[in-house]
């Protein structure tokens, strides 16, 4: 991780993702760039800064009381981090890791945090955020049972133009083996549900 201190640099962002909108005062922004394999939260805990994702991806792990860790979702677009965690006062469960380079504009709460508890524009920025989060889980949760209907639902769904990209993250997202996964694509394309349109590249037709 390191500190990007261009000045110049950070306002062209803010103003490129429209983030000032967001907020009715100033507050202190601090730009950062990470590089794949490392975690978010080792350096910004999610309860102490509220993080806009603007470029690059990660994605958001769980760990089981065994240890074991499983994915939750893929971050390949502008995100924040910090907004549950913001509005329900407690430490985020989640690790956010790196799976790609990535540039992230951070805000210290220990600063500002009684500014944007009174802010109007933040709070319902927030209170969007996490609405769309909330139904995003609950899709999720009502994905069929049977292998090939969730690996179809999730298509259809849950990827960007209907359009399965990157075999081994689509396995993860779906609690399957990559080789499972391939079976059942390989099926869909033979029965014409899918067409392959490369290497670990997927679309309904």
């Amino acid at each position: 991780m390191k500190i990007i201190e261009n000045a110049d640099t950070i306002q062209a962002l803010l103003k490129q993702h429209d983030i000032l909108s967001i907020f009715s005062d100033t507050v202190p922004c601090t730009l950062y760039e990470f590089e794949k394999g490392e975690f978010l939260n080792n350096e910004l805990d999610p309860y102490n800064y509220f993080c806009f994702i603007i470029s690059g991806a990660s994605r958001i792990l769980h760990i089981r009381e065994d240890g074991s860790m499983f994915q939750i979702a893929l971050i390949n677009d502008f995100t924040c981090f910090g907004d549950i965690e913001f509005a329900t006062g407690n430490y985020s469960p989640y690790l956010v890791e790196i799976t790609k380079r990535t540039q992230c504009i951070a805000i210290p709460l220990q600063l500002c945090r009684k500014q944007l508890e009174n802010d109007p524009l933040f709070l319902r920025f927030v209170l969007k955020n996490i609405g769309e989060k909330m139904e995003k889980i609950t899709s999720e949760n009502v994905l069929p049972k049977d292998l090939e209907e969730r690996v179809l639902y999730y298509i259809n769904y849950m990827c960007k133009n209907k359009t399965l990209r990157g075999v081994e993250n689509a396995s993860s997202a779906l609690s399957c083996s990559k080789r499972q996964l391939l079976r059942i694509l390989k099926k869909m394309c033979d029965e014409g549900i899918l067409i392959k349109e490369g290497k670990g590249t997927y679309r309904i037709r």
